[in-house]
């Protein structure tokens, strides 16, 4: 075996990856910044730090790399609320509640992802097409399963429907995103999901 050629291979895959993470990222920033549809693909590789050229090497263009975050997004999410909800040590509405802490944990870490997301998810949800629909809409599917095993176990009233309340859920993250990214010293991201747990807790139990 060439174990020299094997080396490179793996160098070359790795610094592949580097290269396109760099460039999403720098795609997030500029969206975040200019808007997607003002965005150019010379402002996102002049924010990566490579030639234009280079995007095109990843990316068919601005649309495909809007839907490359999405589905990390989403991916990423999806397996946070796997692992919640797979959790034996939580019951259902201590698993309602690490959802909500772990989404707002996620864009906590990148406000410039927040605004992506705020702007530009109903638009692709309408759309309906992109890998990141699968995660999207196996995300709501948990949150449902959830609240159902919730009714089910008497924690939550049987009067309420999983799938309203799962996208009740969805909206309410999505608007407080909305107001933090624009106002974030008027609503702080902190005092938002706390509040958020408590508002729904209450309103859930019998």
């Amino acid at each position: 075996m060439n174990y020299e050629s094997v080396f490179s291979e793996k160098a070359m895959r790795k610094r592949t990856g580097e290269k396109q993470k760099r460039i999403a990222e720098a795609a997030i920033r500029v969206f975040a910044r200019d808007g997607y549809h003002a965005a150019m693909i010379s402002r996102i590789a002049d924010e990566a730090g490579v030639a234009t050229g280079s995007v095109y090497l990843y990316f068919d263009g601005k649309e495909s790399i809007l839907h490359h975050l999405f589905s990390q997004l989403w991916q990423g999410l999806h397996e946070m609320f796997e692992q919640v909800v797979n959790d034996r040590n939580l019951d259902e509405a201590e698993k309602i509640e690490a959802l909500i802490e772990g989404v707002f944990s996620t864009f906590a870490r990148d406000p410039s992802l927040a605004q992506v997301f705020v702007a530009e998810q109903q638009h692709l949800v309408r759309d309906g097409t992109g890998d990141f629909m699968r995660f999207y809409e196996e995300f709501l599917t948990l949150g449902e399963q959830v609240f159902q095993r919730g009714i089910e176990s008497g924690l939550f009233r049987s009067d309420l429907s999983p799938h309203v309340f799962t996208h009740v859920v969805f909206g309410a993250i999505r608007q407080l995103l909305n107001q933090w990214v624009r106002t974030p010293r008027a609503f702080p991201l902190s005092t938002l999901r706390v509040e958020l747990q408590g508002m729904l807790m209450r309103g859930v139990r019998p």
